[in-house]
């Protein structure tokens, strides 16, 4: 297959990765390729994980924001996961044409190890608040699901690890990328539950790069 050229540039996306810590990527991937792996998700099965982990908010995820989870309490997160998607031919050539140049454009250097995840969530599904800067210097979030209403849940929240009570929004739109700079930057997430009349599964590809 031929390379893959997103639309988006570097010069464009730069502004809000190292001022924001994240940038937000509308129409990342050639409307073909993005419906292309739509298809490979929707076609997936998946295992459903329900994680607890009861000392994370000590150390790995802690902050000092009194708005964000203590110490005493635990991480939790509910959703889907395809590992046999995440290792396919499908995922690996896109990743490789299409994600991994922008990647290191954005990142501006050569990344040699991508821990690629391929999620699902539905009704019920979430992520308490955490943080993932020790799994990679650069981020990547990328949504596929065609069809989403803001009151159905699964919004990407991010917050400060200051004392600030203010949130950052984001959308799970089609064919958007959300690239985050883990490298000089902590970020505090978290995906609110997915209400029970959400009509449609909700889908990410996500990526750790160092």
């Amino acid at each position: 297959m031929s390379p893959c050229k997103p639309d988006k540039k570097k010069k464009e996306i730069d502004p809000a990765y190292y001022t924001k810590g994240y940038a937000v990527v509308d129409d990342f991937l050639p409307e073909a390729e993005a419906n292309r792996l739509h298809e490979c998700f929707a076609r997936a099965e998946y295992e459903q994980i329900d994680q607890v982990r009861e000392h994370h908010y000590s150390h790995v995820f802690s902050t000092p924001n009194p708005y964000l989870p203590r110490p005493e309490e635990p991480y939790m997160a509910r959703f889907g996961r395809s590992r046999p998607l995440e290792t396919s031919e499908a995922v690996a050539d896109s990743f490789k044409r299409c994600f991994k140049p922008a990647l290191e454009e954005t990142a501006g250097c050569g990344l040699t190890h991508h821990d690629i995840r391929c999620y699902r969530m539905q009704p019920g599904d979430f992520y308490r608040a955490h943080i993932d800067d020790y799994a990679g210097a650069i981020g990547g979030i990328y949504y596929l699901n065609k069809e989403w209403r803001w009151d159905w849940g699964g919004l990407l929240h991010v917050a400060s690890t200051t004392e600030t009570e203010a949130l950052d929004t984001i959308f799970p739109k089609f064919n958007r990328m959300v690239l985050i700079n883990h490298k000089t930057f902590r970020f505090p997430h978290f995906i609110s539950v997915v209400s029970h009349f959400a009509k449609v599964p909700r889908y990410t590809l996500v990526s750790f790069n160092t």
